[in-house]
């Protein structure tokens, strides 16, 4: 399990039963979390490393596993995760999570042009400085079942099914169900638990 996430985020069987110890997930993932943010004086950092790059793929890894696609050709081939604009989280993701799988899918990052024609990808990240794209992309037919996370305000009334929110120096996201919903994604429930607002 990724270091910024509680054991309980792992396998199907917390997704399916919605098992998640609300207390160990206060007192053990988000403390490591902030902990990661602040860089506290328990670990060492290198310099150039980028923080939020390094927690935002950890999501994203995270969120793969805690989330079903219902279109059956989602279900073949390599799990693809698409990265517009941010080399950092593109760099983190392949040095990370690229030798991983989501069920029976090999993961495969994909450094994509920042343009509305988008490859099919499971998950995409779109970051703010790209956001004028966002409506273009969300019309593509590639696009109908893709899990779109992104990082800026107001990203989930713009078709966005994950955003994440700089808070009180950490990181967090909100969630919006009726996005997944149109995008045929079902959420699991501990996904649900742990993001600072949930959109139904």
């Amino acid at each position: 399990m990724d270091q910024y996430f509680p054991r309980p985020f792992g396998g199907p069987d917390n997704m399916r039963r919605g098992r998640h110890p609300l207390l160990a997930l206060a007192t053990g993932g988000l403390l490591l979390l902030l902990a990661a943010v602040l860089g506290g004086a328990a670990q060492q950092r290198e310099p150039d490393k980028d923080t939020t790059a390094m927690i935002q793929a950890s999501y994203i890894y995270n969120i793969a596993k805690l989330v079903q696609w219902r279109d059956p050709a989602m279900r073949n081939g390599p799990f693809v995760i698409g990265v517009m604009g941010s080399d950092n989280l593109y760099q983190e993701l392949v040095n990370k999570y690229a030798n991983r799988s989501i069920g029976k899918q090999p993961i495969e990052v994909r450094k994509l042009p920042e343009l509305p024609e988008v490859d099919r990808c499971h998950i995409l990240f779109v970051p703010g400085i790209d956001r004028a794209l966002l409506p273009g992309i969300l019309k593509q037919p590639n696009a109908r079942s893709t899990l779109v996370v992104t990082d800026f305000p107001d990203a989930l009334n713009h078709g966005a099914v994950v955003n994440f929110l700089a808070a009180r120096n950490t990181l967090k996201y909100e969630l919006s169900m009726a996005n997944a919903d149109k995008h045929r994604i079902d959420v699991g429930l501990t996904l649900r638990q742990l993001a600072d607002k949930v959109v139904e």
